[in-house]
């Protein structure tokens, strides 16, 4: 069997005021051709769990092109067109593929283009006719009837922090095996929910989405089910279909998919008070963390996420550590001005700088910075933790800062903390600190979820709020929960 595999995945913040250009898929993922097998059959995302369950099962693997760009504003139309572009070109020059594997986002929105995943899948279906496709997805994938209507098979994570990603990538070659063989004949049933929830209720080991994810599993288990997936959704899309959903495929049993389907909505349903997130103040978040005799003290950042789309620049828990004249703290910080002006000072340096809060004015004003230049690195690492383990990160070139006891790392490119090499390579050991500011949500366990002794989610001004109902949808379908009390 000759088996195509390839993607374009990104998570579309359509509350960011950046858009997204070709430019930030080539400088996070990209690779075509032989460079994509290269590159990721290594890694352990959901390329190298495909290329590895095709030699599995013994396929040949004609890779097709990867594109990813890290979470951020809506993705521009000619980029989109181009990456399109290349994926169906050379799917089309393939000489007799007999399926198709895709690793897609979900949560992708194109300018003029909603549902950007459910187009392309339109268009491959176009090209290979009745040849199976099946795709994995992120849990907070905001799934559509075109996505449903134009794969065979739709497969999503089960974890968040995503830790699972190549076993899914795996799953999608078994479940390609099985359609090519004429083993299944899918039968998929999708239940969207009237529910908005944000990340940070959303990590599948704590409640509620731990007893949920774990009927999930039990469910999976039946031989009849070919995939379960609890989708939990993203809610910083202001498009009519996001939400949380159930997707069941059974093989030919759609009633049991039914009932599976209703089962999970209505278990969901019933906790989705546990879904509301309420945080705590700046100013009581810092003297807590400042205060703590175990250490260290996490303080997590959900407005200004990374993961979600946010820039990377907030301010807001700068200032309020500084000001506290915090001891052994370590901030990140997106700022490619800053960082600039600080490699030009010198390692040794002391340096002013204004810093952060320059992208948008929703996540604190710039801050003005006195320290002195400690390190100026590349900025390039490579993960080594649970997450994507072997995936190359570029932050572009990175500047650290001792700033009278705070650590600031100063970054070109906004770069998730998904791993604690990201501190590590910079020769900050994360356990030596009192305090680490992530911008995140949940994934940033899966780099110090071993270490944090005290976690403190903190309510700062942003466009990853959880607080949902301070931003201004306009598209999203309603009623729904939060947004109204249902």
């Amino acid at each position: 069997m000759n088996i195509a595999i390839g993607g374009i995945w990104h998570e579309t913040n359509t509350f960011a005021r950046d858009t997204t250009p070709l430019e930030s898929f080539y400088a996070y993922q990209f690779a075509r051709g032989a460079e994509m097998s290269r590159r990721y059959k290594s890694v352990r995302n959901e390329i190298g769990g495909m290329i590895a369950g095709a030699r599995k099962n013994r396929f040949k693997v004609t890779p097709l092109v990867f594109a990813g760009a890290v979470p951020s504003g809506i993705v521009q139309r000619d980029a989109f067109e181009t990456l399109a572009g290349m994926l169906l070109d050379d799917l089309a020059a393939i000489d007799g593929v007999d399926g198709v594997l895709l690793a897609l986002h979900g949560a992708m929105v194109v300018e003029g283009l909603d549902d950007a995943e459910g187009e392309l899948l339109r268009r491959v279906r176009a090209l290979v006719r009745d040849k199976p496709i099946v795709a994995t997805f992120d849990i907070h994938a905001n799934m559509s009837e075109d996505m449903m209507a134009h794969a065979d098979v739709l497969i999503g994570y089960e974890t968040y922090p995503h830790v699972d990603a190549h076993e899914r990538g795996m799953q999608a070659a078994d479940v390609m095996r099985g359609l090519a063989r004429g083993q299944i004949d899918p039968t998929a049933v999708w239940y969207p929910l009237s529910l908005l929830s944000v990340p940070q209720t959303q990590g599948t080991a704590q409640s509620p989405m731990r007893e949920i994810m774990a009927r999930r599993a039990e469910i999976a288990q039946d031989p009849y089910v070919v995939s379960a997936s609890v989708i939990a959704g993203y809610p910083y899309a202001d498009i009519e279909r996001a939400g949380m959903s159930i997707l069941i495929t059974t093989n030919d049993e759609t009633e049991l998919a039914h009932d599976y389907a209703y089962e999970l909505h209505k278990m969901i349903w019933e906790r989705r008070d546990a879904f509301r997130a309420k945080n705590t103040p700046v100013a009581a978040a810092v003297k807590k963390a400042a205060a703590s005799t175990t250490t260290p003290a996490i303080l997590v950042d959900v407005a200004d996420n990374i993961g979600g789309g946010a820039p990377g620049d907030g301010t807001v828990l700068l200032k309020g550590l500084l000001d506290a004249q915090a001891q052994a703290a370590v901030v990140t910080i997106a700022d490619p001005e800053a960082v600039a002006t600080a490699i030009a000072a010198g390692v040794g340096q002391p340096v002013t700088l204004q810093v952060g809060g320059k992208t948008d004015s929703m996540h604190g004003r710039p801050v003005t910075v006195r320290g002195t230049v400690r390190l100026i690195s590349s900025g390039e690492y490579a993960h080594k933790g649970s997450y994507m383990t072997g995936q190359v990160m570029r932050m572009g070139r990175t500047v650290v800062l001792d700033c009278d006891g705070l650590t600031l790392v100063l970054m070109e490119r906004k770069t998730m903390p998904f791993d604690a090499e990201q501190l590590r390579s910079l020769g900050i050991e994360p356990a030596d600190q009192k305090i680490i500011v992530v911008k995140s949500a949940i994934a940033w366990q899966a780099a110090y979820g071993d270490i944090a002794r005290e976690v403190v989610y903190v309510d700062t001004p942003g466009i990853c709020t959880a607080n949902l109902k301070k931003l201004p949808y306009q598209k999203v379908r309603r009623p729904i929960f939060p947004l109204e009390e249902l």
